[in-house]
């Protein structure tokens, strides 16, 4: 059995899917569309991995026995593993088999203690002081649930190695556990997102539906963001048909690894602003054929050949190649510094060039998209500088709000720091939809 070193996941990834179709032939993983079931925190979500339904099916036991011995078998070997712990309810249907299947012994330790017991009411079994262990359970959310075992542990003078979950649901255990002074290696088979993306790639589940995404104009900007932070605002968002946006990100991450993973969630805009001699822009546009988005963007100001170069290497995809006109930090002053003319005769120059190579729209400020409507009916324009009343322009220079750029013919909206600068970023991208645009999805 190969040894997997702690810090990536127990399951290799080819592995991923076969272990995932198993759980929901088994009826051990329940998911909806509308993202509407209920969690013990109180919140909702799109998929919930309930391995306790595993007692209906001694088929189902059979299998968590096996899957749960891997982990335990691919545990470094220094680790020296003497016992296993389980946390109830999940893994204790499955405990009794796994034990035998990998001939170790096991402590059940309870979150809250029975009454009434002679014995001690969280603990049952037997162990011995210095023992190495590892902890079992089904998933890990914020790591609360996780701590009083942990604690037990000490408590009893076990070594703890590793909590050993088959899902991390990716909802801030580390910092939840480093706040409680604990630092345990978590050690998960996959996360939900794998989950997820299985499910949405095979058709079992749907991203978002097609009639709330044609509605849905907010392109989210996720600049500055890191995949963790992102994650759990995008997996709100994705019923309501976001497009993301994505730069520093896609630089960071790797075109090849982001691209996919972000699709789960919704159209994707590469805002790589290529610019560079038409064989290299190409190149680049290139890369994007492993998943290609529904856009990327190129400057204008690399000419008309850059720009088909672009749309040709594209020819045989949906991606839209938006050419960035003006960008919207820039004022007259600097747009003379630079262009030696005002933004709206530059934007309508680029404009041109861009049309006449191919491009399927444009990137704009609110400024200038009225006379690029009149003139260009059929491109898709995107509109940068976008806020609310009574929001701070932050560097951008010409900008209009959300309902007057849709009036002057904008197509999608970009908006990023107003909703990531918002109490809560889901409710603001509703309230926008609903009390400023009228859209109800």
């Amino acid at each position: 059995m190969d040894v997997i070193p702690m810090g990536s996941s127990w399951l290799f990834p080819e592995e991923r899917p076969w272990v995932i179709q198993q759980l929901l032939n088994f009826g051990l993983i329940k998911y909806d569309n509308r993202r509407e079931l209920p969690l013990k925190s109180g919140g909702k979500t799109d998929i919930y991995i309930n391995l306790r339904d595993a007692r209906n099916n001694p088929k189902a036991i059979s299998f968590l026995a096996t899957l749960f011995a891997t982990s335990l078998q691919r545990l470094d070997a220094t680790r020296d593993v003497s016992r296993f712990v389980e946390v109830p309810d999940s893994v204790s249907c499955f405990a009794g088999s796994l034990a035998v299947l990998v001939d170790m012994p096991y402590l059940t330790i309870r979150e809250q203690g029975k009454e009434g017991r002679v014995a001690d009411a969280k603990v049952i079994g037997t162990s011995i002081k210095g023992e190495r262990v590892v902890i079992l359970d089904d998933v890990i959310t914020n790591g609360a649930s996780k701590i009083i075992p942990h604690q037990k542990c000490a408590e009893l003078g076990l070594d703890n190695q590793a909590l050993v979950v088959l899902v991390d649901r990716q909802q801030g255990w580390q910092q939840h556990l480093l706040k409680a002074g604990i630092r345990m290696p978590v050690w998960a088979g996959m996360t939900l997102d794998d989950v997820r993306r299985y499910l949405i790639e095979t058709g079992i589940m749907q991203r978002c539906a097609l009639d709330v995404e044609r509605l849905n104009p907010i392109i989210l900007a996720l600049d500055g963001k890191s995949w963790d932070e992102i994650l759990p605002i995008i997996d709100e968002l994705r019923v309501t048909g976001c497009i993301l946006k994505v730069n520093d990100l896609l630089f960071n991450e790797g075109i090849e690894y982001l691209l996919p993973k972000l699709t789960t969630y919704g159209r994707i805009m590469a805002d790589l602003k290529i610019h560079d001699i038409p064989n290299t822009a190409a190149n680049i546009a290139k890369r994007l054929l492993v998943c290609p988005p529904w856009a990327v963007t190129v400057h204008g100001s690399g000419g008309g050949g850059m720009i088909k170069a672009v749309v040709d290497a594209l020819a045989a995809t949906d991606t839209k190649v938006l050419v960035v006109t003006v960008l919207t930090s820039i004022d007259k002053e600097t747009c003379e510094e630079i262009y030696t003319c005002l933004p709206l005769d530059q934007v309508a120059r680029l404009a041109e060039i861009a049309y006449r190579a191919g491009a399927q729209g444009l990137v704009c400020s609110p400024e200038e998209v009225a006379d690029l409507r009149a003139k260009y009916p059929d491109m898709t324009l995107v509109t940068p500088g976008i806020r609310s009343v009574g929001q701070d322009a932050d560097d951008q220079k010409r900008i209009a709000t959300p309902a007057k750029a849709i009036a002057n013919g904008s197509n999608h909206l970009v908006m990023g720091r107003q909703i990531f600068g918002a109490p809560d970023p889901v409710a603001e991208v509703k309230r926008l939809l609903k009390e400023e645009l009228n859209i109800t999805l």
